[in-house]
């Protein structure tokens, strides 16, 4: 039996497929797109940790995706993926906020998928997170 695709990963391929078509800025665009898919994916919702990493993956799946579409660089695709994905953990709320690391950490694993360069790129990207991740809990502690 065939698998369901998640609206999450439909509706981040397809909004890259026509930023690229729009001749878009990939990375900035695709950053927006997720952000905005794993916000809307989270809020209202019960947050919790595979939630998180479920939308996390579906959304840099959808990136991914729809970057090798148009033969467009996945690498490019990942960054912005995994940016998105990160400050829209952060941006659905409080106790989102705290699973920002299990979110960037599901990222990279999907990243891992387009090569070592996507790889080299979303490490830099998680480190920062988990660091603006670790401030944000420590200004909720105070």
């Amino acid at each position: 039996m065939e698998e369901k695709e998640s609206e999450v990963t439909k509706a981040v391929r397809e909004a890259v497929v026509k930023a690229v078509e729009k001749g878009e800025n990939l990375k900035e665009k695709v950053s927006e797109i997720t952000r905005d898919a794993v916000k809307k994916a989270l809020e209202g919702t019960d947050v919790t940790r595979d939630k998180v990493e479920s939308v996390s993956k579906d959304a840099m799946k959808g990136a991914i995706e729809g970057a090798r579409k148009l033969e467009v660089g996945a690498a490019e695709a990942a960054k912005g993926a995994a940016e998105g994905i990160t400050e829209g953990t952060k941006q659905a709320g409080a106790k989102a906020a705290e699973l920002t690391e299990h979110a960037a950490e599901a990222a990279l694993d999907s990243a891992k998928e387009v090569g070592n360069k996507a790889v080299e790129v979303v490490k830099g990207i998680v480190a920062g997170f988990i660091e603006a991740a670790e401030e944000v809990l420590k200004k909720k502690k105070k």
